[in-house]
């Protein structure tokens, strides 16, 4: 088996066709173990999944357990993974037809035990590609690994070697990515960036994450945080896990909160990054930023939230 790809289901029926679809298209010459674990859907989603499976045994495999989340689903998939190489897959996405015929080449050309690539944006209305690296295909250093996006949906990894090193997504969380996929840094030794948007991003508009409302589970930052400082050498990447730091607990919180005047809640990730790294501001990343960034930051650590709003304003009225 070439390729273990793993996708967590939960109520997705609108959408699931679209993501088994993709994984019909690609390139019969790569074996390909497709692991839907159903994460306990209560709408058709089970019945589409299970049709799959049906029509292609050799391709789909099929488990239903109790609904845990996204983090515990995936997990869940990673016991049955039988493929060389792992890569996830959500739902509501989908791959590009020659997503794994590319990445597997790429894989035994490179010999890489990780490779990130780019993706596509996509709502009803329009599309864009995201670009992980402004540079061309070519291996990357652990620390340029440690500051793209942290998605875990746009990178492939040897199979064993995750198991090995015990990779889990934290359960019940939101930013579960954030808070993991820093870690293949742990076994990684040869990081490969293909530059190819392999990979269709659905930006749903009814998503809980994607709606402009609070949510408690905005605040679930700081355990993300946590659990990423627990998989990395912090001494070792000290600039790198600070200025993500920097731009996760301020900045995006900050952009995150604010609307909402949530300042009890801005003041505890203040504090929480101000013991973590007190001189955060001589971050050397942090310093190549934009003094609108700069300023942002720096008014939220002075608990001058109302300025603070007016930049975020500014910022967006240029994007």
């Amino acid at each position: 088996m070439d390729i273990s790809i793993i996708i967590p289901v939960y109520n997705v029926e609108r959408y699931l066709k679209d993501c088994l679809d993709s994984i019909i298209q690609q390139s019969n010459e790569i074996m390909l173990q497709a692991i839907i674990v159903d994460d306990g859907s209560s709408d058709r989603s089970q019945t589409i999944a299970k049709h799959y499976t049906m029509l292609y045994p050799d391709i789909f495999e099929y488990h239903r357990k109790t609904n845990g989340g996204l983090s515990d689903a995936r997990n869940y998939g990673v016991r049955f993974a039988k493929g060389t190489y792992l890569m996830f897959l959500d739902s509501d996405d989908y791959l590009r037809e020659d997503a794994c015929f590319a990445l597997f080449t790429c894989l035994k050309k490179t010999q890489a035990d990780v490779v990130l690539y780019d993706y596509i944006s996509f709502d009803e209305h329009q599309q864009k590609a995201v670009t992980m690296l402004a540079s061309d295909s070519g291996f990357i250093s652990d620390r340029q690994y440690l500051l793209t996006q942290p998605t875990a949906w746009n990178k492939i990894v040897k199979t064993e070697a995750y198991k090995q090193h015990h990779i889990t997504f934290p359960k019940g969380i939101w930013y579960e990515d954030r808070a993991t996929t820093g870690a293949y840094i742990n076994f990684a030794k040869r990081i490969y960036y293909l530059q190819q948007p392999l990979y269709y991003y659905r930006q749903r508009t009814n998503s809980i994450m994607n709606q402009q409302m609070y949510h408690p589970k905005m605040l679930d930052m700081k355990t993300a945080i946590a659990y990423m400082l627990e998989q990395l050498d912090i001494q070792r990447y000290h600039d790198e896990v600070e200025y993500i730091c920097i731009s996760n607990l301020i900045y995006q919180s900050g952009e995150r909160l604010l609307p909402h005047h949530k300042k009890e809640e801005m003041a505890m990730f203040v504090r929480y990054m101000n013991d973590l790294f007190p001189n955060w501001e001589k971050n050397p990343y942090y310093l190549k930023r934009s003094k609108l960034y700069q300023s942002i930051c720096k008014a939220i650590k002075q608990n001058h939230l109302g300025i603070a709003r007016r930049l975020f304003h500014l910022k967006n009225k240029m994007v």
